[in-house]
């Protein structure tokens, strides 16, 4: 049987967590960050959500070879050996338990397993502050625990039992602010993906992404039909991943940007002492617009679309634009402070802009 057959036909061990709704919590956090590592690697890879395991990793959406099982748990304090292996009668099988259940049913495609978390482990002599080690790496008295947690939960007899298997992460990402962290991990990469040239905003794409992931995590397994369904509902591969970046640099190839407001702001008379800080108050501009929570600017904004005048900018331009943020002003008194008047000329500017692309696309 094959890797993807055995994916469909091999029955889970319980998975409860693909019914919650899921905000960007830190499991998502935790996938989308190593993501982000794989595509700056160039690895190929496919991340199934609550299928099998909390996060599975594999290397393709067509014909996967490797496989990772990974659990993903916060906790508020650091991690011992007892936390790992206990079981219960509520909770028969424990967390080193449920990971080397993978292991024996996936046994002939050798899986890797991870159990990844933001807080410390009390489990070596010395790992020397290692954030990610072994199972093998940790004290004797432990493993011998171990085994003996997996001999007894999952049935397994001492030859069958490889420690090397297994890996515990502690993940740089915070419990607190792991929303803020990934946001800047974004950040990171999109400048190395595309270095200052980028437009995308980091705020959207990261909204988008967690939107994609929530979306996968809570579809069904019982409604999975066969491994492409799975991949196509439940995964989120490396051509997912380049189809959300894609989507995004051609919407922002309809939207205004500077070189195309200039031309505006020169036919308004500026002089180039006057451009300059005008180019920095439209590029803050274009950022706030770009967020996807509404704010002075993207209120601003609507406001000067509905006020759009083609036959009044060919006119007289400059009145236009004078007349335009004196309507909105009377219409929206509190922007009158919260907004700058360069800003908001800027923001005049960028509808004027925005409405010649949408006429260019009729």
């Amino acid at each position: 049987m094959g890797l993807a057959e055995a994916l469909i036909n091999l029955p889970q061990s319980e998975r409860g967590g693909e019914i919650a709704q899921r905000g960007f919590d830190y499991q998502t956090c935790w996938a989308l960050s190593q993501m982000l590592e794989y595509e700056l690697d160039g690895k190929n890879y496919v991340f199934i959500f609550e299928y099998h395991d909390d996060v599975l990793i594999l290397d393709d959406e067509d014909s996967p070879k490797d496989l990772t099982f990974a659990q993903v748990k916060t906790s508020e304090s650091h991690w011992t050996a007892y936390d790992l292996r206990k079981s219960t009668k509520a909770k028969p099988t424990s967390i080193i338990g449920k990971l080397f259940i993978h292991h024996k049913n996936f046994f002939e495609y050798s899986p890797k397993l991870l159990f990844v978390t933001n807080a410390s482990f009390n489990l070596c002599e010395n790992n020397g502050g290692k954030s990610s080690f072994s199972a093998t790496e940790v004290k004797i008295e432990h493993q011998v625990g171990f085994k003996q947690a997996i001999k007894e939960q999952v049935m397994l007899e001492d030859a069958s039992i490889d420690l090397s298997f297994l890996r515990f992460v502690q993940s740089s990402l915070s419990l607190d602010d792991h929303i803020t962290h990934i946001k800047g991990k974004l950040c990171d990469f999109l400048s190395k993906k595309y270095g200052d040239q980028t437009t995308l905003s980091v705020h959207v794409l990261a909204a988008l992404l967690e939107k994609e992931c929530r979306n996968k995590s809570k579809i069904k397994s019982a409604d999975i039909i066969d491994f492409k369904d799975l991949i196509s509902r439940k995964g989120f591969s490396t051509q997912a991943f380049n189809g959300v970046l894609d989507s995004l640099n051609t919407s922002n190839s309809f939207k205004p940007d500077w070189e195309m407001a200039k031309t505006v702001f020169n036919d308004l008379s500026k002089t180039p002492f006057q451009l300059i800080p005008l180019q920095a108050t439209f590029s803050r501009v274009c950022i706030d617009l770009n967020q996807s929570t509404k704010n002075p600017s993207n209120v601003y904004l609507e406001h000067a679309i509905s006020l759009h005048d083609i036959s009044g900018i060919n006119l007289d331009l400059k009145l236009y634009v004078t007349e335009v943020m004196i309507k909105i002003d009377a219409l929206c008194p509190d922007y009158t402070m919260a907004l700058t008047s360069r800003k908001k000329e800027c923001i005049v500017v960028y509808s004027i802009v925005q409405k010649l692309l949408e006429e260019g696309e009729k």
